[in-house]
């Protein structure tokens, strides 16, 4: 089923269309899916577990609006007040699936902040752990800016005089690994491309 994207509240949800959803319904691609029970053979059954869909809070019809940003940008989507199946009607998905990586994830965020408020009750041996990681990760983050300066003052001072100007670790603020980054040692601006001229 190709759904498209829409927002409804300030959130992107996926809708379809009554008819896709009953032409999907109908494919052999659901009919594997249902494990033991019966699928729909024609668009009468299929309704009917679209109807089933609404009724147990997975989708919700709604009204298509205007796009946000232009063609092909998402539709905002308003509820219909008239909750029923129909094939020229647009259906939005609001069920999001299983919630335990979220659950997990705020437990997490919650079991953080609470050790960062109990950290005066921390051992002495974790604190004084946490400080030497911290100028660690100061060092790393100084180190960083001293070799984007003098990687800046080494191109300013080079470039009148050679013909391309000078970097070291030209893929320092490239989008690629870490590793990356520092490879190679040096560089020099790529070549300009001349114009060639149009002859009149």
């Amino acid at each position: 089923l190709k759904a498209r994207q829409g927002v409804f509240n300030g959130k992107r949800f996926e809708y379809f269309k009554g008819k896709r959803g009953i032409d999907a319904i109908l494919k052999e691609d659901y009919a594997k899916v249902t494990k033991g029970d019966k699928a729909p053979t024609n668009r009468e059954e299929a309704f009917n577990v679209l109807n089933d869909l609404g009724k147990f809070g997975f989708i919700l019809r709604v009204d298509r609006g205007e796009a946000i940003g232009g063609k092909g940008s998402p539709r905002i989507l308003q509820p219909n007040p008239v909750q029923e199946v129909k094939e020229d009607g647009y259906y939005m998905w609001i069920w999001e699936g299983s919630q335990v990586k979220l659950y997990m994830g705020a437990a997490a965020l919650v079991a953080v902040v609470l050790a960062g408020v109990l950290f005066p009750l921390w051992p002495n041996f974790l604190r004084l752990g946490v400080w030497y990681l911290s100028i660690a990760v100061l060092c790393l983050v100084g180190v960083f800016f001293g070799i984007a300066i003098v990687r800046l003052i080494l191109y300013v001072i080079t470039y009148p005089v050679l013909p391309r100007g000078f970097w070291i670790f030209p893929n320092l603020f490239e989008d690629v690994g870490i590793v990356e980054s520092f490879i190679p040692l040096y560089g020099f601006d790529p070549v300009k491309e001349k114009k060639s001229k149009k002859r009149s």
